[in-house]
């Protein structure tokens, strides 16, 4: 009885150590499958994946690129935000000086005057917008009466020259204090100019004075007895400031005071006033004398190869550079290619530091008639196009992906190259020096990066 108990306990025991012997070869087994299961998911399907269908994304940022600036004619400087006045002095650049033509319209029309009345002052008031520079400098303000109308309808350009009289009304000097306000009368006003045209001549407060009533009938006639005011800075010889004035904010105006007899104390104002429909333009004028022989020889005496050590660009209708990348169709030789990022970076020169850099850059296709055309890579939206100045890198940079995929896949398409200028030149004088496709040994200068796809 002993040995069958003991015999029976045996094999109990070697019943329960297989079973846990099975569980231990099942978790073992388990862990086998998984991890033959846990394959790099790149890798799925590599191995029966035939040898020339493989997708291969590669980068290149040795494309040729090369860049040259070029004098602009002018710049459209018509119906702008702002008025500017002022001057530069830019030891690279030269001097640029700014300013402006306006005509007026009737705040009252039909008023009258009374005859005998007797002239007080004529002031012209401008408000403040704005400035670039160094506001230490000090400006020197001409004022002169147009011979010749603007009309509101037509186009005018940076380089215009209207005929205007001799005298000048203004011939003041102030330092700018483009956010200070000032008191008047009493009166706490925001940040204004104030000419008056009649401290050095009365000749044109008269004029206005004396206008008849068929004269004051309506603003379209009013503005064929008095066609307007230009309103011209000196240039400045070191560093320099330009203000923005803005003409059609309703603070700026031209305001007559008179008294109707000499007994009468307080004079009466008469404004003649500038609006959004009023014609107003921008008068810049660049003077690249006391250019650095650099920038002269490329830019004025169009030295092409010296953009590869540095290239320009400047507000105002100043100038623009032309980007050229001459072997780009040659990607067309690698097959079927898809590019899937074309970046161009454009690093800005080191230890250049007057005033700041332009905020935002513009690029355009170049046209066989010579004009520019909006890339398809602009469509996509600022984000993506890019060209915001990047403080950071000193850099600016454009996606410009269709623009080269359309190049290498179309081998009918011109390839004529791209302007880059100021976004908003018009308004902004600021300037930038880039460096070009061979500054240095670094190779920190402009480049096309390209992240494509041989498909």
């Amino acid at each position: 009885m002993n040995f069958m108990t003991r015999l029976l306990e045996k094999n109990r025991k070697q019943a329960f150590s297989i079973r846990i012997l099975g569980k231990l070869l099942s978790i073992i087994l388990l862990f086998v499958l998984i991890g033959s299961c846990a394959k790099d998911p790149g890798q799925i399907g590599y191995i029966i994946q035939p040898e020339d269908s493989r997708l291969n994304v590669a980068f290149s940022d040795t494309s040729t690129i090369y860049a040259y600036s070029e004098l602009l004619d002018s710049i459209r400087s018509d119906k702008l935000s702002v008025s500017a006045f002022g001057s530069l002095r830019d030891p690279i650049f030269g001097s640029t000086t700014a300013g402006f033509y306006t005509q007026f319209i009737l705040s009252a029309p039909g008023h009258e005057f009374t005859v005998g009345s007797i002239l007080d002052s004529l002031v012209f008031q401008l408000d403040y917008e704005g400035y670039y520079g160094d506001t230490n400098n000090t400006l020197h303000a001409h004022t002169y009466e147009m011979l010749d109308s603007l009309e509101a309808s037509s186009s005018y350009y940076s380089n215009i020259v209207i005929p205007v009289g001799p005298t000048d009304y203004s011939n003041y000097t102030f330092d700018p204090r483009p956010t200070d306000s000032i008191v008047l009368n009493g009166d706490t006003l925001p940040a204004m100019l104030r000419l008056n045209l009649t401290n050095l001549n009365t000749e044109l407060g008269l004029k206005l004075l004396n206008a008849s009533a068929t004269d004051m009938e309506d603003s379209e006639t009013f503005q064929k007895y008095f066609k307007g005011l230009f309103v011209q800075s000196e240039p400045i010889y070191q560093d320099g400031v330009i203000v923005y004035f803005g003409l059609a904010s309703g603070k700026s105006r031209l305001e007559l005071y008179y008294r109707e007899t000499a007994e009468d104390t307080v004079s009466t104002r008469y404004d003649y006033l500038i609006t959004t429909s009023t014609a107003t333009v921008n008068k810049y004028e660049h003077n690249y004398f006391s250019a650095s022989p650099e920038f002269k020889s490329q830019v004025i005496a169009g030295d092409t190869n010296s953009g590869q050590q540095k290239f320009y660009a400047q507000g105002y209708g100043g100038v623009q550079t032309i980007i050229k990348i001459p072997h780009v169709k040659k990607w067309a030789r690698k097959g079927n290619v898809a590019i899937n990022e074309a970046k161009l970076i454009l690093p800005g020169f080191d230890g250049d530091d007057f005033f700041d850099p332009p905020g935002q850059m513009s690029l355009l296709r170049i046209e066989e008639d010579g004009s520019g055309s909006i890339l398809s890579d602009q469509g996509e939206g600022d984000s993506y196009f890019d060209g915001d100045y990047n403080e950071a890198t000193n850099s600016y940079e454009f996606r410009i992906t269709r623009y080269v995929q359309s190049l290498v896949s179309d081998s009918t398409l011109p390839n004529r190259g791209l302007y880059l200028f100021l976004f908003g030149g018009s308004v902004h004088p600021e300037r930038y020096i880039f460096k070009g496709n061979n500054f240095g040994a670094d190779s920190t200068g402009i480049k096309l990066e390209i992240l494509f796809t041989d498909l």
